[in-house]
């Protein structure tokens, strides 16, 4: 069995980046690289946290947890970055006709040119293909269908995608399963900005006394500087709780997973009248025999909700507080499959001739239940930036879906 460094409840596997690429090209396997960053999030994020948790490889990627863990008496190894372990992949088996790599992650053409870059150091395509997805294509299934359909068509047997944690662990923990050919997956972060020469790395002796984040908050202070001196300071004094003996765990198995996510979201649906008390309380009796099943997927299994619409709930709405940009209301609900088209235009039709606002005109009909279009306006109107809520709500009320 692997020897296993616990720092903040994540068990962080310690071996050399040797030891791991043999095995990687062996086993195969999802890779994850935790960091300082990276275990705040995990004492907030169940999901993510779970998904740490099934992770194949979890290898340190920050000299910060060297020194953290031999403060606590359990020395890792080595230090494996994704910006390391990337290349020293690509170097190790570019003579492994067998080893193509799918590059998804970075801004529009930056992926292209690292793929170039990378392809002519090891003197042959092993970058079979490269991606750059749009901002927010995480939330868009038909762009993630397609990039599902590109990695499948390209052949490629390893995924690296770099789009940031934890959205990159979460993309590949929810399509890994219709990659049909991949057998290795990394979680590389900013790694293909520095292939490109999009962007420095550190010098390395900053690398090696562990003050990387010093030089990326001088070289991105705008976009580093919460996340370095507010959201990761933390760390330091839970440290020492665990040192001491008095660290909590907040998410240490799954039920505890489940018992943080289904009531949340049940609580929701019924809230916006798409569930009702008993159905709710059905699937938590469910999960009680099946514990490893998520909330939503007993919804969309017994046909009382459609996979979108959980989705909507579970995912989209939540998030609707911390965007400024807004759509029409029609949007909203298309996107919830709780109209469709015909029902959009009908709505549409009638809200010029009765002057009535669209959510009114939904309701009317019978389409959209009050408490759903109430629940989904409370989401809209929470952040208004100065508007009002009559304001917004009657902007939204009275928007079409274009």
């Amino acid at each position: 069995m692997d020897d296993e460094i616990n720092i903040l409840n994540v068990r962080i596997h310690n071996i050399t980046i040797i030891e791991l690429l043999e095995r990687l090209g062996s086993e195969g396997g999802t890779v994850v690289t935790p960091n300082v960053d990276h275990l705040m999030k995990l004492q907030k994020d169940p999901e993510f946290y779970e998904i740490y948790k099934g992770s194949t490889y979890r290898v340190c990627d920050s000299k910060i947890l060297i020194y953290a863990s031999k403060f606590l008496g359990q020395p890792i190894k080595e230090k494996i970055s994704g910006s390391d372990l990337f290349p020293a992949f690509y170097d190790y088996y570019k003579d492994n006709k067998e080893m193509t790599i799918f590059l998804m992650g970075a801004a529009e053409g930056v992926a292209k040119r690292a793929q170039e870059k990378i392809n002519a150091k090891v003197g042959r395509e092993m970058i079979v293909e490269s991606y750059s997805p749009s901002f927010g294509f995480e939330k868009d299934e038909v762009e993630c269908q397609r990039i599902v359909t590109r990695i499948n068509e390209s052949g490629a047997t390893v995924l690296a995608i770099g789009v940031g944690a934890p959205k990159q662990e979460k993309w590949i923990a929810k399509y890994r399963n219709q990659l049909k050919n991949v057998k290795v997956f990394l979680a590389i972060g900013a790694t293909i900005d520095f292939e490109a020469g999009e962007k420095k790395r550190s010098p390395k002796w900053m690398s090696d006394l562990g003050i990387e984040w010093l030089y990326r908050l001088f070289s991105e202070p705008g976009r580093m500087w919460k996340r370095y001196l507010v959201e990761d300071f933390p760390f330091f004094w839970l440290l020492i709780l665990q040192k001491l003996k008095l660290y909590n765990p907040p998410f240490s198995t799954r039920q505890e997973f489940v018992n943080w996510e289904s009531p949340r979201l049940g609580q929701l649906l019924s809230k916006a009248g798409l569930l009702s008390a008993e159905q709710v309380k059905k699937i938590l009796e469910l999960q009680k025999k099946q514990p490893e099943k998520r909330f939503g997927a007993f919804v969309v299994e017994l046909g009382w909700l459609e996979q979108e619409t959980v989705d909507f709930f579970a995912d989209f709405l939540p998030e609707l507080g911390l965007s400024k940009h807004r759509h029409p209301l029609g949007y909203y609900l298309y996107k919830a499959k709780l109209l469709d088209e015909s029902q959009i235009d009908s709505i549409l039709e009638e809200q010029g001739r009765l002057n009535l606002r669209f959510g009114e005109v939904a309701v009317m009909k019978g389409w959209v239940k009050q408490q759903t279009l109430d629940t989904v306006l409370d989401y809209l109107t929470e952040e208004l930036n100065g508007s009002s809520i009559e304001e917004l709500t009657e902007e939204l009320n009275g928007s079409s879906v274009a």
